[in-house]
Parts: C-alpha cells; structure tokens; sequence
C-alpha cells in the first residue's frame, strides 16, 4: 500500500510540538553546528565530527522520518540493526571450511554526498516526506560534512547500510550462484564455503561488484583482506569461530577481563589505575567488556560467574558507569 506523505514542515512540526522552530532547521549549517576531533588509529588519523545539539536534534528528526525508510538487505547485512549483533553475522559461516575477510578502505569517508543523495533518491516512493526533493539538498546539508559522510553523526550509519544496499542484493545473489555465504558488519566483509576455489571466486566477484557499482569510490583494504581456513586461529568481527562451529570470545578479550576482575577484587588501587584514565572510565571498560561477552558467549559469562563470582559480573553488566 502507498504510504501517507506529508510535507517536511508538517512532520518537523509534528515531531517538535513548537520546541524547535522550522525556519532554524532551514538555516544554513555552519561550521558552529559541529566541532572536529583528531583521532589517530595507528599510522592513520581519523576525524570525528560532533554534532552540536541543535544538529543532533534535527538528525534525530531525519533518523525517523527518512533514514529509518531506506532499505536494507537484511539477509547478509548485521551492521546496525536494532536487536541484531555481530554475532549473527558470525553464525552464518559457522560450519564452513574455507573463508575471505576483508574490509572497505575508508569507509564513511569514501561515501561521498552525491552517493547519499542518489540513494536517498531512489527510495524517494518509501519516505513519507512529501516535498522532499524540494528540500533535498539541505537535508543533505544535514547529514553530510565536506561532501562525504562523517564519522560521528547518528545518521551516518544506518545511511551507509542504504548506500551498499543494491551492491548486497547483487553480491548476495552472486554469492548463493556460487555457493558462496556474504555477510557484511559495517566495512567487514565476510566470504566463506566448504570450497577454497568458491572462496575464491567469490573474492574476484566481489572486487569486480563494488567497483563496478561504485566506480572505483569504494576500495577494498588490501593490507586487511586475508584468507583464512579451518586447523588455524579463525578470528571474525574479533569472535574466534572454533574447530566445532562454536562462537566464543578471542583469547585477548579474555585475558583482558579477567585481568581486569581480578585486580578489580584483589588490588583495587591497581585496577584503578590500569588503564590510565581514573577509576570511573577503567569500570565503564570491564562493563562494555563484559556486555560484550553477554552478546556472544553466554558459557564464558557463566564461567566468569563462577570464577569471580555472580555479585562481581552482573553488577558490571547492569550498572551503568558515567
């Protein structure tokens, strides 16, 4: 069934109940509306924009009112979906035998405004604004920064699944011709098949897809990309996939938590000041860790409980650490 339209104004309007004025959403965005940080991920830097809260408003505004509509393919696509993790995205290759992992080079930063604005286009019949290519332009205004997506806006994300969308239809289809499984999670991609010649086959289509899709704006990272077969350490998305088809926790993630709990409960002023950054971001730490064990390895959790006690790890899992 068609969808009701409205106009931006209206839905603006509907959303704000008169807490934010219109014409400020029209007004031209400047760089007072987000600052820049400087990230260094070993010999590269990455730029992290933060939105002001004006902005952050507002992307909340489009997040319900367009992102939210343009497709994903849910079949081979984890990344940032609502009661999705990344382990899903692992199960799928769990009893194969032979597998590509790889990544897409710069990947928010290679999504460029005219990428955004042609999949926004497309998806124009699903989005319930009913004068949006009249605005389509600010509303890119919005949601891009130097003509490309940036990392740090809420939007930027659940955009970028949009962007590759018919890449993955394609792909996947390609992929099941040849007996092949594809699961993307974010920029990781995954190959894998009971064959190494499949595996193969697989990775030559896939170069072949993304740069004929996107013209050479989207690159695969060749210092990343790895095979990787069943007798070696199988690591993906930062899960070991075991010799039985099991998923668990990578050995340095474990190492690292029960480091951290044991000084928790046996050396408190050293756990304090392991990580060099006081008291309440060394809690918050073990607390994402241990969140993170609870969406993959519910055995491991139950064995932490054992070892360093239940009190100890379900306070870390439930109570929040500002």
């Amino acid at each position: 069934m068609p969808i009701a339209k409205k106009s931006l104004k209206m839905l603006f309007e509907a959303m704000f109940h008169g807490k934010r004025d219109f014409t400020d959403f029209m007004r031209k965005v400047s760089e007072d509306d987000f600052g820049r940080a400087h990230l260094r991920q070993g010999t590269k830097q990455r730029v992290l924009i933060n939105p002001s809260e004006r902005l952050r408003a507002y992307h909340n505004f489009l997040r319900l009112f367009l992102v939210d509509f343009l497709p994903v393919h849910e079949e081979a696509v984890f990344s940032y979906r609502k009661g999705v993790s990344a382990r899903a995205a692992v199960e799928q290759h769990a009893l194969s035998r032979y597998f590509f992992v790889t990544d897409i080079e710069s990947f928010f930063p290679s999504i460029t405004r005219d990428i955004v604005r042609k999949t926004i286009t497309s998806a124009m019949a699903e989005i319930p604004i009913a004068d949006l290519s009249d605005h389509l332009e600010h509303v890119l205004d919005l949601l891009c920064v130097d003509d490309a997506l940036p990392i740090g806006f809420s939007t930027s994300p659940s955009l970028s699944n949009a962007v590759l969308y018919p890449f993955d239809i394609v792909f996947h289809a390609r992929c099941q011709e040849l007996g092949a499984i594809y699961t993307r999670y974010a920029d990781d991609i995954i190959l894998s098949s009971g064959e190494r010649a499949t595996v193969e086959s697989g990775e030559g289509s896939l170069n072949d897809h993304l740069d004929r899709m996107f013209e050479g704006g989207l690159r695969l990272h060749r210092g990343k990309s790895k095979y990787l077969h069943r007798g070696e350490k199988i690591k993906l998305l930062g899960m070991a996939l075991l010799p039985n088809g099991t998923i668990s926790v990578d050995t340095s993630i474990k190492d690292k938590i029960e480091t951290m709990l044991h000084l928790y409960l046996r050396d408190r002023e050293k756990f304090n000041t392991m990580l060099d950054a006081g008291t309440a971001k060394t809690e918050a730490r073990l607390a994402g860790l241990l969140n993170y064990v609870n969406t993959v390895d519910q055995l491991y959790l139950e064995k932490l409980r054992r070892k360093y006690g239940a009190a100890v790890v379900d306070m870390f899992l439930h109570r929040s650490f500002g």
